[in-house]
């Protein structure tokens, strides 16, 4: 399994290699909200798995929810026509897109 966390909640620092993973395996969900995002701003799951997987990690924004305990990660980066964009996700059996904003400035 493929939890980011150590046991004392800490960040593990191979997120970007297990999200590249599990989009390599085809363990990737969009949950609900995220699927919405994608409809209301034009995004197809290929352009989300591309700024997933030439992204950068923006440590910065990462958050632990304490009710479900995993972190969420933010990933930036640009689809192929230049749109910047953010993919916030979770990493539990397989990755979960949580939600999308974008275009950013």
């Amino acid at each position: 399994m493929f939890y980011m966390t150590t046991d004392d909640g800490v960040k593990s620092p191979e997120i970007m290699r297990q999200i590249r993973s599990l989009i390599g395996s085809g363990r990737i969900r969009v949950l609900k909200h995220a699927a919405s995002r994608m409809a209301l701003r034009c995004y197809t799951l290929p352009e989300i798995e591309q700024v997933l997987i030439g992204g950068f990690h923006e440590f910065e924004r990462d958050e632990y929810d304490q009710n479900h305990s995993v972190w969420t990660h933010a990933i930036r980066g640009s689809t192929r026509d230049g749109r910047e964009t953010r993919v916030v996700v979770a990493i539990v059996d397989e990755l979960l897109v949580v939600t999308v904003v974008g275009p950013l400035k």
